[in-house]
C-alpha cells in the first residue's frame, strides 16, 4: 500500500487543499470539484486523477471528457474544456436558481461514466455586515500579538437555508516607500499597486438549529500591527454560499481530515466520497454543488481603528546577505552597500518592490474592486 495524493480544488478561484487518503497504489481515482450558483455565472467543473505521493506532486487533469450539466426541467448543457481538466458551460443555457435541482454527468475518454446526485439549490443567506474587532491573539505560550480580526454577520428568513460555507479574499493599496533617482528596475515603474490575497481555508457553519436563522461573528482574516494593509485602502471580499446538508457534511469531513496534526487521536485519513457515483464500478471522490451565493465587500483603513499600525512595510527593511562566490539576485534585490569580511562579501540589500511595486504586484485595481467599471 502506498499513499496517493488527491488534490481537491475547494473554490472557484482555484485554491487547493491537500487530502491524503490511504488507497491502493494502482487505483486511478477520479477527483471532481464543481459548482453552479445563482449568480448567473457559468457552472464550472474541475476533473483530475489521483497521483502518486512519492513520484508525482503535480495535478493530473482528466482531459477530453464529455461533461454535461442537467436540471430538473430536462435542460442539458454541454460543458466544454477551456483548459486541461477545467470544464464550463460556455453556451450557458442553464442558470442556477434556488429551488431547482442540478447535476452533472461525465464520460471520460476511456469510456468510464460518472454522475453526481441531484442537488436542490437552497435559498441564499444575506450578509448583514462586515466589521473588524481589535483583538489580541496568542502566537505561542510566551507570545501574543495585537491586531484587527474581521468578521461578518448573516441571516435568512427562509426555512431551507441552513448550512453555510464561505470564501474570502483581500486586496489593498500598497505603496513602495523608497525612491531611486538614478536607476529604473522595470520598464514602466509604479509606486502604487494592489496585491490580492486569496484564502483557501474551509469555513463552515451549521445554522439548522438556530431560530431565527442568524449567524454572528463568522471569522475571516486577521491583520497584525506590523502589517501595512490598512495604511490606505483595504478591501475584503466575501462569498457566502448556502449549501445542502450533504455538501456541508462533505466539506466538514475534508476539514476534519486536513486539521489533523499527527496526534494519536487525530482523524485517520479515509476515502471521502462526496456525491459523485460511477455507472461502471469505478471510484470517484469529490462534489458537484448547487449553492446560492451572497457577496459582500467593504473597504477599511487604519482610521477605522484605534490601534497604531506600521506605516513602513516590514519586507522593505534592509538586511545583510553574506556571499562568497556570488552576488544577490539583481532581479530581486537592490544593493545599498557592501563590505569585505574575510573571504566573503557582506551585502546590505533591500527588495526591489520597495522602489517599484509593479515588480511583484499589479499596478491596476482588481476587477472586483467596487469602484471599477
Amino acid at each position: 500500500m502506498r499513499k496517493l495524493i488527491i488534490l481537491l480544488l475547494i473554490s472557484s478561484v482555484a485554491c487547493t487543499e491537500k487530502f491524503h487518503p490511504q488507497i491502493n497504489e494502482d487505483a486511478s481515482i477520479l477527483v471532481v470539484d464543481g459548482k453552479i450558483t445563482n449568480l448567473g455565472e457559468q457552472a464550472v467543473v474541475r476533473i483530475f486523477r489521483t497521483v502518486n505521493l512519492i513520484e508525482d506532486y503535480d495535478l493530473n487533469p482528466e482531459v477530453n471528457a464529455l461533461v454535461t450539466l442537467h436540471d430538473n426541467f430536462g435542460n442539458v448543457d454541454i460543458m466544454y474544456e477551456v483548459k486541461p481538466g477545467f470544464y464550463t458551460n460556455t453556451d450557458h443555457t442553464i442558470n442556477g436558481e434556488s429551488g431547482n435541482s442540478y447535476w452533472i454527468k461525465i464520460v471520460t475518454s476511456d469510456g468510464e461514466e460518472y454522475e453526481s446526485s441531484p442537488e436542490i439549490m437552497p435559498e441564499a443567506f444575506e450578509i448583514e455586515s462586515v466589521y473588524g474587532i481589535e483583538e489580541e491573539r496568542i502566537i505561542d505560550a510566551n507570545n501574543k500579538e495585537k491586531g484587527v480580526k474581521f468578521y461578518f454577520d448573516a441571516k435568512s428568513d427562509l426555512e431551507n437555508a441552513n448550512y453555510l460555507k464561505w470564501e474570502y479574499k483581500e486586496s489593498y493599496e500598497w505603496r513602495s516607500p523608497e525612491n531611486l533617482n538614478t536607476k529604473k528596475f522595470t520598464e514602466n515603474p509604479a509606486k502604487i499597486c494592489y496585491p490580492v490575497v486569496k484564502y483557501n481555508n474551509i469555513n463552515l457553519f451549521d445554522a439548522s438549529n438556530t431560530k431565527p436563522k442568524k449567524a454572528t461573528q463568522l471569522s475571516t482574516t486577521f491583520i497584525t500591527l506590523d502589517e501595512v494593509k490598512l495604511q490606505y485602502q483595504y478591501l475584503i471580499d466575501i462569498n457566502l454560499y448556502s449549501v445542502t446538508s450533504e455538501n456541508y457534511h462533505f466539506w466538514n469531513q475534508i476539514k476534519a481530515t486536513n486539521a489533523s496534526n499527527g496526534d494519536i487521536y487525530d482523524t485517520t485519513p479515509a476515502n471521502i466520497g462526496g456525491n459523485i457515483v460511477s455507472c461502471n464500478d469505478c471510484k470517484a471522490i469529490g462534489y458537484f454543488e448547487a449553492s446560492a451565493v451572497n457577496t459582500y465587500q467593504k473597504i477599511f483603513s487604519a482610521d477605522d481603528f484605534s490601534l497604531k499600525f506600521s506605516d513602513y512595510p516590514e519586507e522593505c527593511k534592509t538586511f545583510e546577505m553574506r556571499m562568497e562566490d556570488d552576488v544577490p539576485d539583481p532581479n530581486v534585490f537592490h544593493i545599498l552597500s557592501s563590505k569585505v569580511d574575510n573571504r566573503a562579501i557582506i551585502y546590505t540589500v533591500r527588495r526591489i518592490e520597495c522602489y517599484e511595486c509593479n515588480k511583484i504586484y499589479s499596478p491596476n485595481k482588481p476587477s472586483f474592486w467596487p469602484d471599477n467599471e
